[in-house]
């Protein structure tokens, strides 16, 4: 076996001297700090832009600090352009290309409903027809080289709704896709392809907001590091994933945007009037689930820890005909989880179809607080419980022929709330497990879903209804501007479960009214 190189000790895996790069949009912003990276780092580049004037005043500059940075005039919105472009970079770098980022985009603030066919030929030829085109063209390019590395200037607007346009938005989102796309179709000719999600950063087209302040604070407040990223803050990625040290990262889509896209906390109390810490079990939405599955014609049992509550809803069911049982159960102990499922063999002769992983708990705790305690309550209850119920109801599942689990999860899992790091870790646990269960289990015709619930009117929330301000803090995040509903959750799960549905498996799903895709502010952006 030949004899592996001193990886830790290379200096050429974090240069790249002898490469050559093509980025478009130079001049200015991020793609101006990109052409600066690269050439620091030791490649070629050549950038284009539009405006001629502002073009040779750059390339003036790179040549008083000595960078090897060439220009050309080209508008990439333009097919003609772009082939033109791609003549000049063969004869400038001898028919090969080792790196093409395609940092050129635009948008203005665009209705969908006031959008004009021109206003959509322009924005989707701009962001992605001259990526899309331009990477084909470089791909001969990049073959002769022996490799490549194609960079995607993406935005948060691809992952998240931003009231800058739908279109703007689609062709990042067309962005992100190509990049996996690419990925896996040239991965067999040593080009790696990747996509980064720019959030807010300060270039010409943000440069407003440092004299707006009121703008700057609501814009500040959605990210995580309260501030705005600088363009270096890009380019650096960008560099590093067209380095030799990045060999194994492809067709991913990487955001830059100070936690914006993951950041849910909000300056209110999660709870309120929550001093003592109580753990609360949650009761999200497990009378309705109960109930909308029973309607359906199944035959149902619940369990609780309160024999009170219980007692009431049994004849509560009792009373309107429906076919539900139920018992005492705190799932978060291991030797009543074991018990409940000696219930349910009992009651349903050993075969079960439908398992709903609905309880779950929380309070709001700072990580550096966290006892041992707390953790394992919180991920018993949440995850622990989950995963052994499902070990446990397997055997049934496969005497009945077909299984669906559905796990309540919630969106804490997505994105990040200030109610505590354990309860979110817990909730990711659960929506991964129902991706390897789905795909353990397929064998066994048992099918496996997450539903993540956001904000629900429940127990839980109730208080908010006379908190106005509270109230409002929260729905201002929400897309259809209010809570859920308990059966607008009970719904999906009770779909999950029909036969109707019997080709979706593995997915999490999120019941949230829109709350962690709106990153709609209100404030004007250009």
């Amino acid at each position: 076996m030949e004899a592996k190189t001193n990886i830790s000790g290379n200096g050429r895996r974090w240069s790249l001297e002898g490469m050559t790069a093509l980025v478009t949009g130079g001049t200015k912003g991020i793609g101006h700090a990109i052409v600066e990276e690269l050439a620091g780092l030791g490649a070629s580049v050549h950038t284009c832009s539009r405006n001629e004037a502002e073009l040779n005043a750059c390339l003036l500059d790179w040549k008083t600090k000595g960078l090897p940075i060439s220009g050309s005039i080209c508008d990439v919105s333009s097919r003609p352009q772009r082939e033109k472009l791609m003549k000049t970079i063969n004869s400038v770098f001898n028919g090969k290309l080792d790196i093409l980022v395609n940092n050129v985009g635009g948008c203005t603030r665009n209705e969908t409903a006031e959008t004009t066919s021109e206003y959509y030929s322009t924005t989707m030829a701009t962001n992605f027809d001259s990526a899309y085109h331009l990477s084909q063209l470089a791909y001969p390019l990049f073959k002769a080289s022996g490799k490549g590395n194609i960079v995607f200037i993406s935005s948060i607007a691809s992952i998240m709704a931003f009231d800058i346009g739908s279109v703007y938005g689609a062709a990042k989102g067309a962005m992100n896709q190509l990049a996996k796309n690419l990925s896996c179709e040239w991965a067999k000719d040593n080009i790696r392809v990747n996509s980064v999600a720019c959030g807010f950063i300060w270039t010409s087209a943000t440069e407003h907001l440092r004299n707006q302040k009121e703008n700057l604070e609501v814009v500040q407040s959605r990210i995580a590091l309260r501030r705005v990223g600088e363009p270096e803050e890009v380019s650096s990625l960008v560099a590093y994933l067209c380095l030799p040290v990045a060999s194994y990262i492809t067709g991913q889509t990487i955001a830059v945007d100070g936690g914006f896209t993951v950041n849910a906390f909000l300056p209110l109390p999660i709870m309120p009037n929550d001093v003592d810490h109580v753990v609360k079990e949650f009761y999200i939405c497990r009378h309705a689930i109960v109930e909308e599955l029973a309607g359906l014609g199944a035959s149902v049992h619940t369990c609780a820890r309160n024999e009170a509550e219980l007692n009431a809803c049994l004849l509560d069911w009792k009373t309107k005909g429906l076919p539900i049982s139920g018992s005492i159960c705190d799932i978060s102990s291991r030797p009543q989880r074991e018990k409940l499922m000696e219930t349910i063999n009992s009651i349903f002769n050993g075969k079960l179809n439908i398992l709903v992983n609905n309880a779950g708990s929380c309070t709001r705790n700072e990580t550096v607080e966290t006892t041992a305690e707390y953790y394992s309550i919180t991920m018993a209850t949440n995850f622990e419980s989950a995963y052994h119920l499902s070990q446990l109801a397997y055997p049934f599942f496969k005497a009945s022929g077909q299984g669906n689990i559905v796990f309540i999860s919630s969106i804490a899992s997505m994105v990040a709330f200030d109610i505590g790091s354990v309860y979110g870790a817990a909730k990711g646990a659960m929506n991964q497990l129902a991706k390897n269960l789905a795909c353990e289990w397929a064998k066994d015709n048992i099918r496996v879903n997450s539903v993540a619930c956001g904000v629900i009117w429940t127990s839980m929330t109730e208080g908010m209804r006379t908190q106005k301000e509270y109230l409002k803090g929260f729905e201002s995040r929400i897309a259809l501007g209010r809570l859920g509903e308990p059966e607008e959750v009970s719904s999906l799960v009770a779909y999950l479960c029909l036969p109707a549905a019997s080709y979706i498996t593995g997915q999490t799903i999120t019941v949230d009214g829109g709350f962690t895709i709106n990153a709609f502010v209100p404030i004007v952006l250009n």
